[in-house]
């Protein structure tokens, strides 16, 4: 009976121990590591985020509770500006919830041209990045602007007169999603028009975000862009229509706000500033922004002697019907027509004379 019981008690402290063992383990997780335990998508986005904008090319955290499946298409969920994921490792499952994971990341030409140009970092035996870097340079000297407001435009306007929307074959077939694609090769769709947005925007000091949500027409890009403390939505992409205008640029959707905005684009609003100014919209900040027909009218006459192309934003086209026809019957054209881009308070109109 007495070594029955001490059975008894060994097997108990076993138990014990294993128990003891297992809430350690636990313990462990999320205690020890509660500063590198990450529990979301959002939250492994913006480590990726950080790790790639300080130019590291690897890094190891722990993640609880997250799927393989989230962890396979983490790629959507970043900027993508600075790079991406290339490949993870699983090197420890440390309970059924917490995982120790390897993270190999390929940092972007974006990352070595923004040292290069801002911090004058050189750039080692990435001819691709030197090149891009060289050309941002070019562009901010050609670009030259004071204010927050002044770059933003002027950059929108390089992009737009400078870049075609479409694809490349072969080697390059990439580079349309890509800041180079724009600035250096002069193809991209909608992702590169971003990323080069971006990239000139950071290299000279105005703070801005790569916006990624959906239109009528797909999966888009565009950027979401600081001046004076308030944000704003730029989309350099819709701003260049098909077929190419080459040197004439359009602004219907230069620094407009949520409003603008979710008319004809949808985005994650938790994932980005809100945007609830028109201050710094570009129609505002031109005076060509007009509250009724009678002063667009007036605007337009005055315009037309000395320039046969314009872009005017009216805010009451729900009430009254735009039409031209007055720069033939008082304006004296021959001819007149014009192009109107979204509508009711806010309505673009490109209006051509001859």
């Amino acid at each position: 009976m007495k070594q029955s019981g001490r059975r008894v008690y060994v097997l108990l402290g076993i138990v014990i121990a294993i128990l003891l063992a297992f809430g350690a383990e636990r313990l462990f997780a999320v205690q020890i590591h509660r500063n590198n335990l990450i529990s979301s998508t959002e939250e492994l986005s913006l480590r990726i985020t950080e790790e790639l904008s300080k130019g590291h090319s690897s890094f190891s955290t722990y993640v609880n509770d997250l799927s393989e499946e989230q962890l396979i298409s983490i790629n959507h969920s970043l900027d993508g500006f600075f790079g991406h994921v290339s490949t993870y490792t699983i090197l420890r499952r440390v309970n059924a919830d917490v995982t120790l994971i390897h993270f190999e990341l390929e940092v972007s030409d974006n990352y070595y041209a923004y040292q290069k140009v801002v911090n004058g970092k050189e750039i080692e035996n990435n001819l691709d990045a030197e090149i891009l870097a060289v050309k941002v340079q070019q562009i901010l000297e050609e670009c030259q602007a004071e204010s927050d407001y002044e770059k933003v435009v002027k950059y929108h306007d390089y992009i737009v007169t400078h870049t075609k929307y479409g694809f490349l074959d072969g080697e390059e077939e990439f580079l349309p999603f890509t800041a180079a694609g724009a600035l250096v090769k002069g193809t991209a769709v909608c992702n590169g028009y971003a990323e080069a947005l971006e990239l000139l925007l950071l290299c000279s000091g105005v703070d801005t975000y790569m916006a990624v949500g959906t239109t009528d027409e797909g999966n888009h890009a565009w950027n979401i862009v600081n001046i004076e403390g308030n944000w704003y939505h730029v989309d350099t992409t819709w701003d260049d229509p098909i077929p190419d205008m080459g040197q004439e640029a359009i602004h219907v959707y230069l620094n407009v706000s949520d409003a603008i905005m979710e008319k004809t684009h949808t985005w994650n609003r938790d994932a980005y500033p809100k945007c609830e100014s028109m201050e710094y919209n570009y129609y505002e900040q031109e005076e060509k922004a007009f509250n009724s027909f009678n002063d667009f009218k007036a605007y337009v006459l005055e315009e037309m002697k000395t320039n046969n192309h314009m872009e005017v934003m009216v805010k009451d086209s729900d009430d009254i019907q735009y039409d031209c026809g007055f720069a033939v019957q008082a304006g004296g054209a021959k001819s007149v027509s014009w192009q109107s881009y979204e509508g009711g308070d806010y309505m673009v109109m490109i209006i051509t004379t001859k």
